[in-house]
């Protein structure tokens, strides 16, 4: 049977994409805008085409058996939905990022793979009380196709940090009359055969003190309230993309709980997880190696998508189809 193949659009540095190719997925054409984020795809996986380009200017896709798209999410996060009324420059670019989605459905239509994947941040089931989810919904629907989601947790699949993403998984309607997609049941955790992985299992081996690979930018009074250390033996807490919310590194005496939103920091080693243990923790191999300002590494690494959660939703179509 012949391996199948996949496109994928706001592909970001690859982790989607590379967790399906340990699915066994040939992913042969990739598109982005960010160019920190197009040098650590093609670190990561070189035989892939990538075009870098605003996708709006781009009209021709390859044919593929899979569509996947990790549309911008910024948008739909609790906070920035506190910024839907502002009028400042970046705000007006989260609200235009809300309906990237429209260019995922304009590709859809075109290519009408057998399969599509879409990630996303939880918020974007309640963001405009549904509205932005169920339009989503209606345009799967539309161009013919049945979808299901799922909220996963990403320790359940191998990855050390406590990350939780909302997948949807779209069936073309031909595709639906011989198959029945079902998302894999968790690996690790009470309710699969490992346990969760650590940070010290993903991190442990590497260096204290990686001069010039983590940010040094002030603890200022926002990071200061909530926790921002867990232990080695514990999950990470989620791996973000603004350098300066980074969690921090678990060597050193934890931070102690103050009072309501206040948290203080306490010893002498305190320091922001590197961009290098970021990308550890988000399940990458060493050989990602962004190029461009720390900022931009970061930033890239914390908007990826863990390579386990690509591996795990891939994983069920690739035994009857390929």
């Amino acid at each position: 049977m012949s391996v199948l193949k996949a496109i994928s659009l706001f592909s970001g540095c690859g982790g989607f994409d590379f967790g399906a190719t340990q699915a066994g997925i040939d992913v042969i054409w990739a598109n982005d805008i960010d160019r920190v984020a197009a040098s650590a795809y093609q670190s990561l996986l070189p035989n892939t085409e990538f075009i870098l380009s605003d996708i709006q200017n781009i009209q021709r896709f390859p044919p593929a058996d899979i569509l996947i798209g990790c549309y911008p999410c910024t948008g739909f996060s609790v906070a920035a939905r506190r910024r839907w009324k502002s009028r400042n420059d970046r705000d007006l670019m989260e609200i235009k990022g809300n309906f990237l989605y429209l260019e995922f459905m304009r590709v859809l239509a075109q290519s009408k793979p057998k399969f599509f994947f879409v990630e996303n941040v939880r918020g974007m089931l309640s963001a405009k009380n549904g509205w932005f989810f169920d339009a989503q919904l209606k345009g799967f629907e539309k161009n013919g196709y049945q979808a299901v989601h799922k909220l996963l947790y990403a320790p359940d699949y191998g990855a050390p940090q406590s990350r939780q993403r909302v997948f949807i998984v779209g069936i073309r309607n031909d595709v639906t009359k011989d198959f029945t997609y079902e998302f894999l049941k968790p690996t690790h955790g009470a309710n699969g055969g490992q346990p969760y992985m650590t940070q010290r299992q993903a991190i442990g081996d590497l260096p204290q003190w990686p001069e010039g690979e983590f940010s040094t930018n002030k603890f200022h009074g926002h990071f200061l309230t909530r926790n921002r250390k867990r232990h080695w033996d514990d999950l990470s807490y989620t791996i973000v993309a603004n350098e300066s919310h980074v969690p921090l590194h678990p060597s050193g005496e934890p931070m102690v709980f103050m009072a309501k939103d206040k948290w203080a920091l306490r010893g002498d080693i305190n320091r922001r997880l590197s961009w290098r243990e970021c990308a550890r923790l988000q399940g990458f191999p060493d050989c990602l190696e962004p190029v461009g300002s720390l900022e931009g590494k970061y930033r890239v690494i914390g908007n990826a998508v863990p390579p386990a959660f690509g591996k795990a939703l891939l994983t069920p179509i690739v035994g009857s189809f390929s």
